[in-house]
């Protein structure tokens, strides 16, 4: 599939001084979105007090001073809106996020509301890399303390983000793939046609309905399968925009399902993703992040 992407790309913009078409800005913005956002999602949930079951990538030592500037015991981290910049440099990007942590300082929970702002540099369809870490503020406020958002709030996160990046071509592979990327079977519904297969082998099939474009998540859901230990399924809500292989504008609503267990070491192995295609929603959608 990525061998595919970036073909089109260099015939596309073979012609010098070409304007990029709006397939390339679709797969440019999405690509850069989702692979940035799996990073965000994987520094705030390895901030967050550790628990039995979610573990985070680390975040590279140089960034050590930096995250001593939060408080210690934090509960949970509320991200309550983000904002997205791409800057003169091509390659540059500043991700904003305002955020409410919640922390327990002795017997007293404390709310910080911290605005931050993450620049990145992200070579397309390559991993992004953290330049710099800015706070433009950082004030105690008054918050109510739930238990939404901890650890097991961010995991599905960074993993659909990351899921959603490979998708889109990103040199980026989704979580633990070296446990699942060959074998967990892959289903596609669309119409009338049923594809079943390996993830390699359904995503060049893929090829034939979604050609040159990017996905957006729209929803996320995650919820234990009864009668099956440690085990989960993953719902996406998913728009995919761009175009088919004649050229023609395609708008996709897709939902996916993905079943994963973890393991022992925390580690998740993927066992099937199901694919359906829904009627697509014309209505604009309001937000950056889910």
């Amino acid at each position: 599939m990525r061998s595919i992407l970036l073909l089109i790309l260099f015939f596309v913009g073979a012609a010098v001084n070409a304007a990029p078409t709006e397939d390339q800005k679709r797969i440019e913005y999405t690509s850069s979105l989702n692979a940035m956002a799996s990073i965000i999602m994987n520094w705030y949930g390895s901030l967050i007090l550790v628990d039995e079951e979610s573990s985070f990538s680390k975040v590279d030592a140089k960034w050590d001073d930096y995250r001593f500037r939060y408080p210690q015991n934090i509960k949970q981290i509320q991200i309550t809106s983000t904002d997205l910049t791409k800057l003169d440099d091509s390659n540059l990007y500043q991700f904003e996020v305002n955020s409410l942590v919640q922390y327990q300082d002795e017997s007293n929970n404390k709310s910080l509301e911290r605005k931050e702002r993450f620049i990145f540099h992200v070579p397309l369809l390559s991993k992004p890399i953290i330049k710099r870490v800015e706070t433009s503020q950082s004030e105690h406020v008054q918050g109510m303390h739930t238990t939404e958002f901890d650890r097991t709030y961010y995991k599905p996160r960074q993993f659909a983000y990351q899921w959603l990046a490979y998708l889109d071509g990103v040199n980026l592979l989704p979580i633990d793939a070296e446990q699942w990327l060959h074998s967990a079977n892959y289903s596609m519904t669309i119409g009338g046609d049923v594809l079943n297969g390996s993830i390699t082998t359904l995503l060049e099939k893929r090829q034939k309905y979604l050609a040159q474009g990017g996905h957006l998540l729209r929803k996320l859901g995650n919820k234990k399968v009864d009668g099956k230990d440690n085990t989960y399924v993953l719902d996406l809500i998913i728009e995919w925009k761009g175009s088919n292989p004649s050229g023609k504008p395609v708008l996709a609503k897709i939902h996916q399902e993905i079943e994963y267990e973890i393991q022992k070491d925390k580690s998740w192995k993927v066992l099937s993703i199901k694919e359906r295609h829904l009627l697509p929603d014309i209505a604009p959608w309001v937000g950056l992040l889910c």
